[in-house]
């Protein structure tokens, strides 16, 4: 059985981001009572102080078909990461096949998602936080005395 978390929009579109993947979906109407992910209601991503925001697509408007047109880049939004006035596309395309695209790893744990309205597309946004400190061996201080 696959289960997912999908983002319901509030009137403040925040998710608070966790390490646990959440979904913002394409049928969150851009256009809805709440306009999450419009220009002026953006999507706020927030993780916790110390972690990134993990950012992917999963397209469902993709076909398998190699007949299909290549587009450079099939816009579905963009992802803006104030910190370091990063403005990164949130697209698929560019002849892969891909159901999964990796969009970005945040530099900072607040960002805006804005998304691009449309009827046809099929996707979800997959957010998860992320510890700027991936330690392999951590060691902790140890201090010894001689009395």
């Amino acid at each position: 059985m696959f289960c997912v978390a999908v983002v319901q929009a509030s009137r403040r579109c925040t998710v608070s981001v966790a390490t646990e993947a959440q979904f913002i979906s394409s049928s969150s109407d851009v256009n809805s009572v709440s306009s999450c992910g419009s220009k002026s209601h953006p999507w706020r991503l927030e993780a916790a102080v110390g972690q990134r925001i993990n950012i992917s697509l999963l397209d469902f408007t993709a076909t398998v078909s190699a007949s299909r047109d290549r587009v450079t880049c099939r816009q579905y939004g963009y992802v803006l990461e104030k910190l370091n006035k990063r403005n990164v596309s949130v697209c698929a395309g560019g002849g892969a096949q891909l159901r999964q695209t990796h969009v970005l790893l945040s530099q900072s744990n607040n960002l805006h998602i804005i998304l691009t309205p449309s009827s046809e597309q099929s996707f979800l946004i997959k957010v998860e936080g992320t510890s700027i400190y991936n330690c392999t061996f951590c060691f902790t201080a140890v201090s010894a005395c001689d009395d």
